[in-house]
């Protein structure tokens, strides 16, 4: 699988600038496997304008931001750019003995995933559907516009519909026969992908649609209630993206390369399916060991706080008690000072007298 990645994604310079300029540049270059300096030295080297520094804080607050257009370039030798990885992707997540083993499977000839010529078996989630697809409308981009082919992820023109339908029917096919569950996934919000492992993974085909200036004459005469400074333009290079977050550092591109075409990469894809799975289910478990870790953290601290509380209530009780007895000690102090100056003064108080039964009402009531 390293092999194949070490052959590189193939960019072209609209792809990169429309990606610098939808991701932050250390995302982006954590992708593609490489570093935001060496990113940066390939946008120049394009002579693709990407965003400076602060330009994401500022658009995050609401401030406004300014995105300089893509300038044509005539040089046939910077119209795209092959980016090689630099770090190994098996580097950065430990791979399970099983998903060790399903990759190790899928680099044998007997698993290589055939694209036939002619649709034959039709996934469930492709079938009944070609003839609506085959006369929806296009948007602007020249796409396909339809909501079920959207939700499965799958955007191209339709020049290039049947060759995608049948790349992403044999995946899909290919995927369940393997014993993963490919589907609409419920969640957050639904979406297109597939179940390795436990994990969901999202991941779609798209064609890669070139960007032309149009001259200002021809934009008005098409377009009179409103000024289109550009136009898209179908290159028929499919692609498969996982846009499943997260999983940084590891590839999530596939796509038509000058001499590979997208037919041959499908085992390689399945491989790329398997890491970012395994990435994800990582991100959950850290994730689930870091909540269950906060959990304990909130009873302990809770806990204390009910300790503090009554070593508290029993200091209060005995710094009451210690005021109540010195509080008594004082009254019998005085009562006996008052009873001494009564018998200097009256004699000795008499057993039942009035002074004896007054001292006596004294001594109950206040201590």
């Amino acid at each position: 699988m390293f092999e194949s990645q070490r052959k590189g994604a193939v960019v072209t310079r609209q792809l990169l600038y429309d990606q610098v300029w939808a991701t932050p540049m250390a995302r982006l270059a954590k992708e593609y496997g490489i570093s935001d300096v060496a990113l940066a030295k390939i946008c120049k080297r394009l002579k693709v304008p990407y965003p400076g520094r602060g330009y994401w804080r500022r658009k995050e607050t609401g401030k406004s931001v300014k995105q300089p257009p893509l300038t044509p370039n005539s040089d046939p030798a910077k119209q795209d750019v092959t980016i090689h990885p630099t770090i190994r992707p098996d580097s950065l997540e430990p791979v399970s003995e099983e998903t060790t083993q399903r990759i190790t499977a899928e680099q044998t000839p007997e698993q290589k995933i055939e694209v036939p010529d002619r649709l034959g078996k039709t996934h469930r989630l492709l079938s009944g559907q070609l003839t609506e697809w085959r006369s929806a409308s296009v948007d602007e981009y020249g796409a396909i516009r339809s909501g079920s082919l959207r939700q499965l992820n799958i955007r191209v023109s339709p020049q290039h519909l049947s060759r995608a339908v049948r790349i992403m029917n044999a995946l899909l096919l290919a995927l369940e026969a393997r014993g993963h569950q490919v589907g609409i996934q419920d969640g957050f919000k639904k979406a297109f992908g597939v179940r390795m492992n436990g994990a969901p993974v999202e991941f779609g085909l798209e064609e890669k649609f070139q960007r032309i200036e149009r001259s200002e004459e021809k934009s008005r005469k098409q377009d009179p209630w409103g000024y289109r400074r550009f136009e898209y333009v179908s290159t028929g290079m499919l692609m498969l993206k996982i846009t499943e977050w997260g999983a940084d550092g590891l590839q999530k591109t596939w796509s038509d390369g000058k001499t590979a075409k997208l037919e041959n990469c499908l085992n390689d894809f399945v491989v790329g399916l398997l890491r970012v799975a395994e990435a994800v289910k990582a991100r959950r478990l850290k994730q689930e060991h870091e909540e269950q870790l906060r959990r304990e953290a909130e009873r302990r601290r809770q806990e204390e706080a009910i300790k503090r509380q009554e070593e508290l209530a029993r200091l209060q009780a005995l710094e009451q008690e210690a005021a109540n007895w010195a509080k008594a000690q004082q009254l019998r102090a005085y009562l006996s000072a008052l009873k001494d100056m009564l018998t200097t003064k009256h004699g000795a108080i008499q057993p039942g007298s009035q002074a004896d039964q007054w001292l006596i009402c004294i001594a109950q009531d206040f201590i």
